[in-house]
């Protein structure tokens, strides 16, 4: 490594886990899906343009995949990364350990209280509530938690929080994600959400 580089180093804890169940995905969805998926993060995270928080102007750290694995589905790992340098020691550790696991926490709530409708993902310039992926005849987009627990009542204030920026771009990741997707899985240590395209008669019956 010459003198100009700078190290970057990968914190192992947390991680947030997505499993996609596709027929076919074409290079330019997937693509597509991971550019919002960084998009989404990072602009939760306060990283983003215009969302940017002053705290992180030296560190900025990235979401970086630890593995990719893929065979008809695919399971991505994601970790947070920093400069080596900013990690000299472990209260500093600590602190980033902490910073990613509530982003992951946040972006897992938000996804789930946009396809409930619990908060809606608000177009700037339209000034009214974007629509969520649909598919036509009676198939919908459910999501249900898998794993763990997810309050939204709970988790309010968080929402409320949330800017509308935030919400296009989370609601953004969604639609490219769900579109070529059958079922997806997004997960961390303390829960996991699932989503699935269903057929609204099949479960009434």
């Amino acid at each position: 490594m010459s003198a100009n580089e700078k190290e970057i180093k990968a914190i192992d804890r947390p991680a947030l886990t997505l499993h996609i169940d596709y027929d076919h995905l074409t290079v330019g969805e997937l693509g597509n899906i991971l550019i919002r998926l960084q998009a989404a993060l990072r602009s939760i995270a306060g990283l983003s343009p215009g969302e940017y928080d002053g705290r992180y102007y030296r560190e900025q750290p990235r979401f970086v995949t630890s593995s990719v694995s893929t065979k008809n589905s695919i399971d991505l790992t994601l970790l947070l990364a920093v400069l080596a340098i900013v990690l000299q020691s472990p209260s500093a550790v600590s602190d980033w350990s902490k910073f990613s696991a509530e982003v992951f926490r946040r972006f897992k709530v938000a996804i789930l209280a946009i396809v409930r409708g619990d908060i809606k993902s608000l177009d700037e310039e339209s000034q009214q509530d974007e629509m969520l992926p649909t598919e036509d005849g009676a198939e919908s987009l459910k999501v249900v938690v898998t794993r763990g627990e997810i309050d939204i009542e709970l988790n309010r204030p968080l929402l409320n929080e949330l800017t509308s920026m935030q919400r296009r771009r989370l609601a953004n990741f969604i639609w490219s994600l769900t579109g070529p997707a059958r079922r997806v899985k997004i997960g961390d240590d303390e829960s996991e959400i699932s989503l699935e395209w269903t057929d609204e008669d099949k479960d009434t019956k």
